[in-house]
């Protein structure tokens, strides 16, 4: 017999008070479960049920109904506080129902994973994810999203969605689909999308109906249309995020609510003095147009109105590198290119020579390295970075790239520990969610990664994954393996 499984949505309207507002819109929502039959007969005999709440279904096998993960006990590993930057001794901690349990607790029937020299520490974050449309596949979608979690990712920020990332969203949610939690965007608020003031407030009224967790921002806004998408955002309590407009610009940005800045976007118009020929010219690609006339000097101001304004930034600078001085044929030879299907990778290659044409001749280094320097004064200033690498983007291999990120960060003038707390920590303050995502201790959501060696004392120790754990569902060295061989042949059409 088929079934019907419904991802049920009811809203919960958030008060318009400051320290919501960087908060995504979250809902109570419920899976229920029912034989089509049944289903049919709850609509005759509750017909209100359809007004008073908003189904998402998709027809799928009983047999897919997520199994409750046995409890694990993780037996003489090492927690990484990432607030001190220190290892804790050798201790056994318990999970059980997708929780961390209190000390000393020993679930019956729990699997035992020795870990004895090895770390446990939260899972990251990719805050500015990109998860494929259903345009491109289930396969291609599902592939995406195991690269995430084998890289120790168990949050994305998908930053450009669609209607069936609110299913995919709920089928993550459950287990049935293998991947980090998804939070998702809806479709991009852009100078094609949005038509006037009245039609962005609209639009951001259906998307907040619709269920998504923000706003997508892209180029193309204007001044009016920006406050009437941060107005309406606001007053619901949702989280809108993305780009700058060159219209908008980021005096006006930092004086609102916005929740993130993506791709330190906004930051290369302000660096240009007011007396240079290229003030207020065409920026070009997240402003490769004014590159000789950045004044890094203008830095430490921007950083400090940034950590006053609240607002994050998603620096995404690893793709940033990768397009302006990485050398191409070492990126594509890349272990973690095999996981990249071959028509995607040549879509690459003819994409960057592309990108390389807009960056003025030797220009890109030097853009690195103001880059970097924003990066080191916003976080000296106490302004929130949250990682994010804008994969699968040019380059950008999903999963593989956030490490790339967080080494960047090191490189940058963080600590390991301050720049691995970007992906967890500062995520879960941002999401206000700090008590439950983003921590080890008992209660904690148990997204957890397991490490063969310590990254507080060299970030690159961040990719010794022995295992990761997701809500509480354990997937260790091996089974990591099998399915990456399987996205691997996939990706290359071998059988």
């Amino acid at each position: 017999m088929s079934y019907l499984t419904l991802y049920c949505t009811r809203k919960v309207v958030r008060p318009a008070v400051p320290e919501v507002m960087r908060t995504p819109q979250y809902n109570l929502r419920s899976r229920i479960t029912l034989s089509l039959p049944a289903f049919i007969m709850t609509l005759r005999l509750f017909p209100a049920m359809a007004a008073a709440i908003a189904c998402l279904f998709v027809l799928v096998p009983a047999r897919v109904t997520a199994q409750t993960p046995a409890p694990v006990i993780f037996e003489q590993v090492r927690l990484l506080d990432l607030a001190t930057g220190e290892a804790s001794e050798p201790l056994d901690l318990a999970v059980s129902h997708g929780s961390i349990l209190p000390p000393g607790s020993k679930p019956a029937d729990a699997v035992r994973i020795p870990a004895a020299g090895q770390y446990l520490m939260p899972g990251l974050a990719e805050m500015h994810a990109h998860v494929p449309p259903q345009r491109v596949g289930e396969q291609q979608i599902h592939d995406t999203l195991l690269l995430y979690l084998a890289h120790g990712v168990t949050t994305s920020r998908g930053m450009l969605g669609e209607p069936h990332h609110l299913v995919l969203r709920a089928q993550l949610a459950s287990g049935e689909v293998v991947g980090p939690r998804l939070l998702t965007s809806g479709p991009s608020f852009n100078g094609n999308t949005v038509s006037s003031p009245d039609a962005a407030a609209e639009r951001v009224r259906a998307q907040f109906e619709a269920g998504y967790d923000l706003l997508k921002l892209h180029p193309g806004l204007w001044p009016e249309a920006f406050r009437a998408i941060a107005e309406t955002a606001e007053a619901l309590g949702m989280d809108y995020s993305g780009h700058i407009s060159v219209a908008v610009g980021l005096d006006r940005v930092l004086e609102s609510r916005q929740g993130s800045i993506d791709h330190l976007d906004g930051y290369g118009q302000k660096l240009v003095p007011e007396d240079h020929p290229l003030y207020g010219t065409d920026p070009g690609l997240f402003a490769v147009n004014l590159i000789e006339a950045m004044d890094p000097a203008r830095i430490p101001e921007l950083a400090r109105r940034t950590a006053e304004s609240g607002i994050a930034n998603v620096p995404t600078q690893s793709l940033i590198e990768n397009w302006a001085t990485g050398d191409v044929e070492a990126l594509m030879d890349r272990p973690a290119m095999r996981w990249i299907p071959e028509a995607t990778q040549q879509q690459w290659r003819a994409g960057i020579e592309n990108i390389r044409s807009r960056i003025p001749a030797d220009s890109g280094q030097r853009f690195v390295d103001i880059r970097r320097q924003l990066i080191q004064a916003l976080h000296e200033a106490g302004a929130v970075i949250l990682l994010g690498a804008d994969a699968p983007q040019i380059l950008s291999i999903p999963g593989d790239a956030i490490h790339h990120e967080l080494e960047i960060y090191v490189a940058s003038g963080m600590t390991p520990a301050e720049a691995l707390a970007t992906g967890s920590l500062h995520v879960a303050r941002y999401l206000d969610q700090a008590d439950r995502y983003g921590c080890l201790a008992a209660g904690c959501v148990a997204d957890l990664v397991l490490l063969r060696a310590n990254p507080l004392e060299d970030i690159n120790n961040s990719r010794a994954i022995e295992g990761v754990m997701r809500a509480g569902r354990w997937f260790g060295r091996e089974e990591l393996d099998r399915m990456l061989e399987e996205v691997a042949e996939r990706a290359t059409g071998t059988p």
